[in-house]
Formats: structure tokens, C-alpha cells, sequence
């Protein structure tokens, strides 16, 4: 009977022009999205390899610096593009994208898309993630408003009644086809996006496949929560023009105010510090010590006796080795603390405003589903921050390199000087991003995942038990 009904409704939305007009503008603006988010991702990749090309190019000219200069000359990591963010790029349009590494400095990342973007693109970016999350279900709205309302006011509602038709059936029915809908569309999206891949080269991996296939799972959940709620409506309410009124207002308030108001309630409770703020901390901290003790000259004193005591001789020029370079890692050593400090903190605060929003998620599933979408897609705040992890990681790499290199790479001559010997710096590998895992993404969104299943069950009950009420009868009848 279901089935059957499900069929109904299908032909008639093919036998509605203006829905397979929705339906058709839905799916054009979908797949343009993916086209023009695999082209921008090429022109990124071709960017970024020519400098990265560039500047391997200038690392491997460096021969007339010391190892302690080439680590103030320093270098530059680049952030890759995940390879599903051309269906969302989360907040990579707004991180930087390129660190310049260097001794006695953490740099953060810079050149963001956003820096030159105008404020009407900054409104939302033109991807997959956002048509899903923001447009799709106005439209499946638009659809579906009148589905239960027009047969109720055309009498069909009644006839399939008392002709012994379960009104609950009707309602399953009518659900179905819509989301069959949503799913083409999503379907169809995934497809182009593996295509537009496999075109250019790029690999398919069973993480690929996996993202893919949670990020395609996790906007059909939100869309059928969507359609479920909007047949529910257009049942529950007596005319269509009052069903489409409350589906536009809880659109209105689920994917633009209350998100709004999200992100504003969690930035007042779990304030973050400015990056001006956070650069100012972290040369204070390391100028005057993490505890407000030990400045940086009484450290390097301290450091300086534990090195003459270590080789045995009372003064610096009698060591075999050049103390500057170990001066300068024990000082990076300790940087190295105020930074995973400072960044410990900025990270919290960014996980307890996440925080936030999970747990108002439970109210709005839009917010679920976005998260969701961010994090399969490896663009959400969690991903971002490991990049800047393993940039600082590769940092720290680099200078400690460099400064065993200057402490060690050289001898001492007979009048105490130290001789530096020439160093081939060609030798250094270069930065290499390792991407997370879809156990990352899963490890950290558990709360959104439950919010939408906690949607999901609540609005199949209320279709399968809230059809008591329902009127049969228009009112104009």
C-alpha cells in the first residue's frame, strides 16, 4: 500500500511542472558547485606546487648562511586541500593557508580566501555542503507544503479514507517520495564529484570512500528530517497557505537566526582571545618566563654553566663545540612550551564553543547536520587545527636540525674562534601534511550524530503516531 502510494505522489510531482522546475534548478546548482569547486581546487593545487617548487628551489641555493641565519632565513609550509573540500570548504576559506617557519617564532597561518573576498561572498561559500544544508530543504519545503493540505482541499484526502486507505499510509507515502527526491539529488552530487576526481587524478581511497559515503548519509538524514516534519505540517495544518507560512518561518529560524545566535551565545560564554592578544601573551611568556620567573638571560647563564660543566673546561672558547647553537634550541626548547601553552588554551576554547553548538544542535538539526558535513569533509575546526599542529611539529623539526647543525658543524681553532664548515641544506626534507583519518572526524562529532538520530526518531513517531488529529475535511468544505 505504501509503495503504491509512493508511486501516487511521484507522478504526481512529475505531472507538476513547477516542482520538476524546483527540482531541476536544485540539481543544476548542485552539480555547477562541484564543477566549479573541482576547478578552483585545480587552480589552488597548481599554485601551491609552483611555490612550493619556488621555494624548495631557494632553500636548496642557501650555501654562504650559517645554519643559525638559514633558520632566520626560514621557509614556508602549505596547506593542502582536502579532497572532499569542493563539496564544503567549512572554514578553510577563512584559516590561512601558508606558515612561514622560522627560528624563535610561531608564525600562524596566512593568506586566507576570505582576506579577498567581498562581504556579500563572505555570506556563505558556494558549495555542496551549503546548497544541501541552506537550499535544499527550502526547496523540498516548496514541494512538500501542500502535498497532504491540496488533497484535503480537492477531497482526493477523503476519498482514500473511506476507501479504507490508512492515513498514516498516506502520510509514509507521500514522505517517501519526496525524500527519494533529495536522494537523486544527493546521489547525483557524489557521483559528479567522484567523476570530476577520477578525471583529474585523483586517488580514491577507502577513506575517500568512507567520507563520501558518511558526509552523503549525513545530509540525506538531515533532508528526510526535513520532509517528514514538512508532510507532518501540511497535514497537521488546514490550508496550505498556513502550511507554508510556518515551514518558511522554521526555515527562516533553523538555518539563519538561530545559527546566528549560536555563534554569538558561544563566543560570549567561551570568549577567544584576538590574535594580536594571543602573539602579545606568547612574547611576554617567553621574554619573562611561563610563571612569570626565570627571564630569558638568567636561563641562557643557567644553560651555559650546565654546558662548560658537561665538557669539563671553565671557559666557552676552550669547548669542541659552538655553544650558540645550543644556546639558541635550548631557547627554542622553551618557546616550545610557551606555544603549547598558549595554543592548548586557544584550542579548549575552541572545542568549548564547539561545545556549544553541539549542544544546541539537539534544537536544530541544521546545525547537526552542518558539523557533520564540515568534519566528513576534513574542513571544520578540528582538521585546521592539525594542520597548524604538524606545521609547528615540522617547525620545531627544521630549527633543532639547524641548530645541531650550527652547535656541531665546524671545529675550533687554535685561537679559540670557531670555523664553520659548509653545510648542504638540500639535505632537509621538506613539510608532509598527513591527513586524518575518518575515525578523526567521528572521534569528534559523536554529539551531532546523536542529535540527529534524536531528530530523526522523533519526527518518524511523530509521522507514524501523530495522525490522530489530522483533519480529513477542508475548511472550506
Amino acid at each position: 500500500m505504501i509503495f503504491r502510494l509512493f508511486l501516487l505522489e511521484l507522478r504526481s510531482i512529475r505531472s507538476d511542472g513547477r516542482l520538476l522546475a524546483l527540482v531541476a534548478v536544485a540539481l543544476s546548482i548542485l552539480l555547477l558547485s562541484v564543477w566549479i569547486g573541482a576547478e578552483s581546487q585545480r587552480v589552488v593545487t597548481e599554485g601551491r606546487t609552483a611555490a612550493m617548487e619556488t621555494s624548495r628551489q631557494q632553500w636548496e641555493s642557501i650555501d654562504r648562511l650559517s645554519a643559525h641565519g638559514v633558520g632566520h632565513y626560514g621557509s614556508y609550509v602549505y596547506k593542502p586541500n582536502s579532497p572532499l573540500s569542493t563539496l564544503d570548504s567549512g572554514v578553510m576559506p577563512f584559516t590561512g593557508k601558508v606558515v612561514r617557519v622560522e627560528a624563535h617564532v610561531q608564525n600562524p597561518p596566512a593568506h586566507s580566501d576570505a582576506a579577498s573576498w567581498s562581504s556579500l561572498v563572505r555570506l556563505g561559500a558556494f558549495d555542496a555542503g551549503t546548497i544541501l544544508a541552506h537550499l535544499l530543504p527550502l526547496i523540498l519545503a516548496f514541494t512538500a507544503f501542500s502535498s497532504v493540505a491540496r488533497d484535503r482541499e480537492t477531497g482526493l484526502l477523503r476519498v482514500l479514507v473511506a476507501q479504507g486507505v490508512p492515513l498514516r499510509s498516506v502520510l509514509w507515502g507521500k514522505s517517501l517520495a519526496y525524500w527519494f527526491l533529495s536522494l537523486l539529488l544527493v546521489g547525483a552530487l557524489i557521483i559528479a564529484h567522484i567523476a570530476l576526481g577520477q578525471a583529474s587524478g585523483e586517488p580514491l581511497t577507502t577513506d575517500i570512500k568512507t567520507r563520501l559515503m558518511l558526509f552523503g548519509a549525513s545530509h540525506s538524514l538531515h533532508l528526510l528530517i526535513v520532509v517528514l516534519l514538512s508532510v507532518w505540517i501540511s497535514a497537521r495544518v488546514s490550508d496550505s497557505r498556513s502550511a507554508l507560512m510556518i515551514l518558511m518561518i522554521a526555515w527562516l529560524v533553523t538555518t539563519v537566526v538561530l545559527p546566528r545566535v549560536t555563534a554569538e551565545l558561544s563566543s560570549q560564554i567561551f570568549p577567544l582571545r584576538s590574535q594580536i592578544t594571543f602573539e602579545d601573551d606568547m612574547k611576554e611568556d617567553r621574554a619573562k618566563g611561563l610563571d612569570g620567573h626565570n627571564p630569558r638571560d638568567e636561563r641562557r647563564d643557567e644553560v651555559r654553566q650546565q654546558v662548560l660543566e658537561e665538557y669539563g673546561v671553565e671557559e666557552v672558547r676552550q669547548l669542541p663545540v659552538n655553544i650558540g647553537g645550543i644556546l639558541m634550541q635550548k631557547d627554542e626548547e622553551y618557546g616550545n612550551q610557551v606555544w603549547d601553552e598558549h595554543f592548548g588554551r586557544r584550542h579548549d576554547t575552541v572545542r568549548k564553543q564547539i561545545g556549544v553548538v553541539q549542544a544546541i544542535s539537539f534544537l536544530d538539526p541544521f546545525l547537526a547536520a552542518r558539523g557533520l558535513s564540515m568534519a566528513f569533509a576534513g574542513t571544520d575546526q578540528f582538521h585546521d587545527a592539525q594542520f597548524q599542529r604538524q606545521s609547528e611539529n615540522y617547525r620545531r623539526d627544521l630549527i633543532k636540525a639547524l641548530n645541531d647543525l650550527d652547535a656541531k658543524a665546524g671545529k675550533r681553532e687554535a685561537n679559540g674562534r670557531w670555523r664553520r664548515e659548509k653545510i648542504d641544506y638540500s639535505e632537509i626534507a621538506d613539510f608532509q601534511f598527513e591527513p586524518q583519518t575518518v575515525d578523526f572526524a567521528l572521534k569528534h562529532r559523536w554529539p551531532e550524530i546523536a542529535a540527529l538520530l534524536t531528530w530523526l526518531i522523533a519526527s518518524l513517531a511523530l509521522l507514524h503516531w501523530g495522525t490522530r488529529r489530522i483533519p480529513i475535511v477542508g475548511t472550506g468544505r
